[in-house]
C-alpha cells in the first residue's frame, strides 16, 4: 500500500531532463512534467516523449492540486497551471 500517489512526485519536485537541440547543439532544459521547450540558442521548439501524469487520467486530480496548495506544497501559479493541464486532457 503506498503511503501517497506516486505521480505526485514529478508535481511538487520535478526533474530537469536535458536533450540536445538537433538544430544548434545547445542543451536544452525540461521539467519533467513539460512535454516542450524553446531553444534559447535558436529558437526551435523541442519535444520530448511524454510520460502518463497522473494529472491527465486520475478523477481525484482537482482534488489532489486543492491538497497540495493547501499543504504549501505547490503554488498558486502552478496549481493553475495544473487545473489547465487537466481540463485539457480530461476533456
Amino acid at each position: 500500500m503506498l503511503k501517497t500517489c506516486p505521480g505526485v512526485r514529478d508535481i511538487v519536485r520535478p526533474e530537469i531532463i536535458l536533450r540536445t537541440c538537433p538544430a544548434c547543439g545547445e542543451d536544452v532544459e525540461f521539467f519533467s512534467y513539460e512535454t516542450e521547450a524553446e531553444c534559447s540558442s535558436c529558437g526551435r521548439t523541442l519535444h520530448r516523449e511524454t510520460t502518463l501524469s497522473c494529472i491527465s487520467w486520475c478523477k481525484y486530480a482537482s482534488k489532489c492540486i486543492a491538497d497540495l496548495v493547501e499543504r504549501k506544497l505547490i503554488t498558486l501559479s502552478r496549481a493553475e497551471e495544473l487545473r489547465k493541464m487537466a481540463e485539457k486532457t480530461n476533456r
